[in-house]
C-alpha cells in the first residue's frame, strides 16, 4: 500500500513538473517577440538610398521626440540623455537616452534594431535573442504607422546629434507590471502591424496658391494628399492619440473613444477632445488649429501650456503645409461627445443661457524695470510718450509736448537727468510731409507725431527714391526729452508679447497662420478696420501694429530681425 501511494505521489511529481515546464515554455514562447513577427510580417522596408536628414528632423519634430527624451533640466532639447520620470498607476518610468552614444545610449544600434523598436516594440536584448519587449509607454502603437524610410531618415537624424553619457535608471513598477516579458502578451491583443493608409504617403511639395501664403496649399486640387498626409502624422509620427484618448483597465485606447479626451497618466491634469464634438474643437476651423499648432494660442485667446507648450515648440518648427494638413484631418475625424471632468455638457435647447460677467482685468504691458532702463543705451517704446524739447516741460501739468511716440519705436538714449532721459529717434518722412516720422523709407511704420516746434528742431538727412512706390523719402533726426518710464530694453520680448496679443485677439473670429501675409503698409488698413471690434486700448494697438509691420514679408521676409 505504501509502495502503491509513492508511486502515484512520483507519477504526480512528474506530471505537475512536466505542466510547469510546458507552462513556462508556453509563456515564453506565447511572450516571445518572434510570436508577434509571424503573424505580422513587415510591411516595408527603406530605399537603398541615402538618408534624407532633412526629412529626419520634419519626423523628430513630428514625433516630439525631445519632450520625452531630453535631459531634464537641460535647455537644449537635443540633448537626448533620457532620464525624465513619467509617474502612472503602473509605476514610474525612466525615459531612456536616445542619443547617438555608444555606452548610455543607441549609438551601437543598427538601422533594423531601431525600426524594430520603433514599430513593433522591440528592443535589443544582450541575453535574450528574440529581444526584449518594450512598454507600451513608448508609443510603438502610433509608430508602427511610420514608413521604412521616414524610419531610416530619424535614426540617420539622431545619429548627426552629439553623443550624451547619461545612464537612466530602469523603470520602477508595481508586479506584475515589472516583468517586461509580459509585455509580450499586450503586444499580440493591441498592435495590429498595421500601417494607417495604403501606399507610401510623402510630403506635400505644394506652393502657395497663386504666392499667396494665406493660402499654403491648393486645396481643390490637392485635397486628398492634404487628407492622407495630415492623417500620417497625427495616427504616425504625431502619435496624437496617445494623450487625447481614454483607456481600458489593459492600457489600451477603445476604438471609438479615440482622440476624445483623456486623463494624463500622472493623474494630474486632462487631455482636451481633439475630436470636431461640441465638446472638442468642433468650432475651431483648419487654419485656426494651423494657427495654433504655430503659436500655440487657441480661438479664444488661451496658451499652450504643459505638456503641450512642449509640443508646440516643434509643430511651430513645421512646415505650414504639415500643420495645415494634421488640421484638416483633424476636422475629419468622428465627433465624439466627451466633456472634461467638470464642465458641463453643451446647451443644446434653444433656452438663452447668459455666461456670468467677467470682471475687466488691467491692462499690463512688458515695461522693463528701472534698474534694467538705467544701464540701457536702446529702449522701445511700449505706452505711448510725450516727447519735449526742454526738460523743463516734461514735469509741468500744462506744458504742451512736442510730440507723441508711438509703441515699437526705438529709441537712443543720449543723457539721464533724474528720472528723465535725453533720447534720440531716427526715421524716414516722405516728401512733404513734415508732421509724421516713420521708422523705414517706403514704410507707414509710424514712430512719432511731430508739432510745429519738434518739425522746426528735426534734423535732416540724406534722401531717397523708394523702388516700391518711386516717392522720395528724406532721413530725419529729432532729439528731445521723456520720462524713463513706459519703455522695453529687450525687443525681442516685446515682440514675443505683442505677437501673443495679436493671437489671442484676432484669431478668435479668423485665423493669420503667417505674419508675412501682408506688405507693411497693407497692416495699417487691414488692422485699423477692424480695431472697433476688438477691447484693445490705444497703446495694445500700437503695439500689435508694429509687430505686423516690422515682421511683414517687405520688411523681414525671412521671419526674422531686429524690427
Amino acid at each position: 500500500m505504501f509502495r502503491k501511494s509513492s508511486g502515484l505521489a512520483r507519477k504526480l511529481s512528474i506530471w505537475l513538473a512536466a505542466l510547469a515546464i510546458l507552462g513556462v515554455a508556453g509563456f515564453v514562447v506565447l511572450t516571445s517577440p518572434w510570436t508577434w513577427s509571424l503573424f505580422y510580417p513587415t510591411p516595408d522596408v527603406a530605399d537603398a538610398g541615402p538618408a534624407n536628414l532633412e526629412n529626419g528632423r520634419e519626423m523628430f519634430l513630428v514625433g516630439d521626440c525631445s519632450t520625452c527624451h531630453a535631459t531634464p533640466g537641460k535647455k537644449d532639447p537635443l540633448d537626448l540623455g533620457g532620464g525624465h520620470a513619467l509617474t502612472t498607476d503602473f509605476g514610474t518610468f525612466y525615459m531612456p537616452n536616445i542619443s547617438p552614444d555608444k555606452t548610455d545610449g543607441i549609438g551601437n544600434w543598427t538601422l533594423a534594431e531601431f525600426t524594430r523598436a520603433l514599430r513593433e516594440g522591440v528592443g535589443p536584448d544582450s541575453i535574450m535573442p528574440d529581444g526584449e519587449n518594450l512598454y507600451p509607454a513608448f508609443p510603438y502603437t502610433s509608430y508602427q504607422h511610420m514608413t521604412a524610410n521616414d524610419v531610416r531618415d530619424l535614426f540617420a537624424y539622431l545619429n548627426t546629434l552629439d553623443p550624451v553619457q547619461s545612464q537612466v535608471p530602469p523603470h520602477d513598477l508595481k508586479f506584475p507590471f515589472n516583468m517586461r516579458r509580459g509585455v509580450g502578451v499586450w503586444r499580440l491583443a493591441f498592435l495590429n502591424g498595421k500601417q494607417v493608409v495604403d501606399g507610401q504617403p510623402k510630403p506635400l511639395e505644394v506652393a502657395p496658391v497663386n504666392n499667396d501664403p494665406m493660402k499654403p496649399v491648393d486645396i481643390l486640387s490637392k485635397s486628398e494628399d492634404i487628407l492622407a498626409r495630415g492623417r500620417y502624422l497625427v495616427e504616425g509620427a504625431g502619435h496624437c492619440a496617445e494623450c487625447h484618448s481614454p483607456r481600458t483597465i489593459a492600457g489600451n485606447i477603445p476604438s471609438d473613444m479615440r482622440f476624445s479626451g483623456g486623463p494624463q497618466v500622472s493623474g494630474v491634469g486632462y487631455y482636451p477632445n481633439i475630436t470636431p464634438s461640441e465638446t472638442g474643437i468642433g468650432s475651431w476651423t483648419a487654419n485656426e488649429i494651423t494657427n495654433y499648432l504655430k503659436s500655440g494660442v487657441s480661438p479664444v485667446g488661451q496658451i499652450a501650456a504643459g505638456d503641450m507648450a512642449e509640443v508646440i515648440e516643434n509643430t511651430s518648427q513645421l512646415s505650414t503645409a504639415d500643420r495645415y494638413a494634421i488640421a484638416v484631418y483633424l476636422k475629419t475625424l468622428p465627433a465624439v461627445d466627451h466633456p472634461a471632468p467638470g464642465v458641463p455638457e453643451p446647451n443644446r435647447t434653444s433656452k438663452l443661457v447668459m455666461l456670468p460677467k467677467q470682471k475687466a482685468k488691467p491692462v499690463v504691458l512688458p515695461v522693463s524695470s528701472p534698474e534694467d532702463i538705467a544701464q540701457a543705451k536702446t529702449v522701445n517704446v511700449v505706452y505711448t510718450k510725450s516727447l519735449f524739447l526742454d526738460p523743463a516741460d516734461v514735469t509741468k501739468a500744462d506744458a504742451e509736448p512736442a510730440g507723441k511716440l508711438i509703441g515699437g519705436t526705438e529709441m537712443e538714449i543720449l543723457e539721464r537727468k533724474d528720472d528723465l532721459i535725453k533720447v534720440k529717434i531716427t526715421g524716414w518722412q516722405p516728401e512733404g510731409v513734415k508732421a509724421v516720422l516713420y521708422a523705414l523709407k517706403g514704410q507707414r511704420i509710424l514712430e512719432a507725431v511731430l508739432d510745429k516746434s519738434a518739425i522746426a528742431a528735426l534734423e535732416t538727412g540724406k534722401t531717397e527714391i523708394s523702388a516700391n512706390t518711386g516717392q522720395t523719402w528724406g532721413q530725419a533726426s529729432l532729439t528731445g526729452w521723456t520720462k524713463a518710464d513706459g519703455v522695453i530694453v529687450n525687443t525681442e520680448k516685446l515682440w514675443d508679447f505683442s505677437s501673443a496679443l495679436f493671437n489671442k485677439t484676432c484669431s478668435a473670429c479668423h485665423t493669420q497662420p503667417e505674419t508675412g501675409a501682408y506688405l507693411a503698409n497693407q497692416w495699417v488698413g487691414t488692422i485699423n478696420a477692424m480695431r472697433r471690434f476688438t477691447s484693445l486700448n490705444d497703446d495694445q494697438y500700437h503695439l500689435v501694429l508694429a509687430y505686423l509691420q516690422n515682421h511683414s514679408k517687405d520688411v523681414n521676409p525671412d521671419g526674422e530681425g531686429e524690427k
